[in-house]
């Protein structure tokens, strides 16, 4: 396992039961407890475990929802408890059975790896950076490593190699070093920024919703139109609290600043909270935030035993909360395929490195795929593969989608469908229906300009 974040250990998870030795390499001292580390400098920014990723760590690392409750994790009903802003409106508010938990990057990833480590056959090098793949008769059957401190070298044999390593991921260059194609690399930039404290409310702090989102408009004028902002609660009842700005409008880290720009777009929620509580982190600005799909499923040649996964293969937008459970879904696949493999003495593990990508990216990538981008070409300015589309070129499809979260405003089941596929518990195929499609088109011009307004705001105070 190449990367000792999320998708690494949850991997290694996956994998510990079909291999007699699982070994994560990464780069960094991993931490015992909740704490920053230099090879994910994104872990300060706020993040969201959708339920389709719970319910995947959830298989991976039984008891994991339970001990995070413990720890005092909160938990919500995403369409109960989240108010919910998008360019349209606010969404309603209904009970469902989902819930998801709202823990902080920091100890989701603690907990994760403190998880992994108690696997007996599982076993974490550190401050080791693997330098390449060595292969053999069109199989890898290892990795080259470097201690950072000692600058030793050493080859480390493997049945097969993972790639978790992020978005720092090298893997095409490996391939291209073994005379292997590399992926086809898409990426779509929306430049989206957002800014990141945490805060200690105050005894008055009583808002009715346990997380709060509110999106840019995309159109209009104002400051709205590409300004927004989020605020949940986490543990050890902190709040993070995120300012958010696409187009090139990046939320500043000076806290002043911070503050204006949290006010600056219609809304006095954020600026309700941020002023009666106690800054427990500094500000930190995030930037890097385009989409990124490396294609490893239509490569036309591979090595056997070689699979990446995570931000390594598929990196998405931030802001909308899926890379986290991309892995942890995208890991328990690949367990699975490998319990159901048919593993004789000849054949090993062939084929399996192209059926893996192959799922993965069907079952797993796509729709998330698809619904990053698809909200990011609203974006204006918004680049695909490097270069700036118009928003008159905006995909008819994309025209019906758009529709589609507007009448989520006004419709509690388009909302729950909306929510669950958001969620990762279901698929877009529901957008299909006839009925659906009726009621969106019979009602086209006004659904495709219904804007916020006059919406009331929310008191959070007792």
């Amino acid at each position: 396992m190449i990367g000792g974040s999320i998708a690494g250990c949850a991997a290694a998870a996956a994998l510990h039961r079909k291999f007699e030795r699982v070994v994560v390499v990464d780069r960094d001292e991993l931490p015992l407890d909740p704490a920053p580390r230099k090879g994910a400098p994104h872990a300060h920014q706020y993040h969201a475990l959708n339920l389709a990723g719970r319910m995947a760590l959830e298989d991976l690392f039984p008891g994991l929802t339970d001990q995070a409750l413990a720890d005092g994790v909160p938990q919500m009903d995403p369409t109960q408890d989240m108010l919910y802003c998008s360019k349209a409106g606010f969404w309603g508010r209904q009970a469902s059975s989902m819930r998801s938990l709202l823990p902080t990057r920091l100890y989701l990833e603690w907990l994760v790896r403190n998880r992994t480590r108690k696997i007996p056959n599982v076993e974490f090098i550190e401050r080791t950076t693997a330098t390449g793949l060595r292969a053999s008769n069109g199989e890898i059957v290892g990795v080259d490593l470097r201690g950072l401190d000692t600058a030793a070298t050493r080859s480390l044999d493997a049945g097969l190699v993972v790639d978790a390593s992020g978005r720092s991921s090298v893997a095409p260059e490996w391939l291209e070093a073994l005379g292997y194609p590399t992926p086809v690399e898409h990426t779509v930039n929306a430049k989206w920024g957002y800014a990141t404290t945490y805060v200690r409310p105050g005894p008055q702090w009583s808002p009715p919703f346990e997380a709060l989102y509110i999106g840019p408009t995309l159109t209009g004028d104002g400051l709205h139109a590409t300004r927004g902002a989020a605020m949940w609660a986490q543990e050890n009842g902190l709040w993070v609290l995120t300012a958010q700005g696409c187009a090139g409008d990046y939320p500043p880290a000076q806290e002043s600043e911070f503050r204006d720009f949290l006010g600056s777009f219609g809304r006095t929620e954020f600026l309700q909270l941020f002023d009666s509580a106690e800054l427990v982190r500094p500000i930190i600005a995030w930037r890097n935030t385009t989409n990124r799909l490396r294609d490893y499923a239509g490569l036309p040649s591979r090595p056997e035993r070689f699979v990446v996964l995570g931000d390594a293969t598929a990196a998405f937008n931030p802001v909308y909360g899926q890379g986290m459970a991309v892995s942890a879904v995208g890991a328990r696949l690949m367990g699975s395929m490998l319990e159901e493999w048919p593993v004789t003495p000849t054949s090993g593990l062939t084929g399996f490195a192209e059926q893996y990508q192959k799922r993965l990216n069907a079952e797993v990538i796509q729709g998330c795929w698809d619904f990053s981008v698809g909200s990011d070409f609203n974006v204006p300015g918004v680049e695909i593969d490097g270069a700036p589309k118009e928003a008159s070129e905006k995909p008819a499809e994309q025209e019906f989608v758009d529709r589609v979260i507007a009448l989520a405003t006004e419709d509690d089941d388009v909302h729950l469908k909306l929510m669950e596929m958001m969620q990762m518990m279901r698929g877009p195929e529901w957008m299909a229906a006839d009925d659906l499609r009726a009621k969106v088109e019979a009602d086209w011009d006004r659904l495709g300009h219904l804007t916020r307004t006059n919406e009331p705001l929310v008191t959070c105070h007792q």
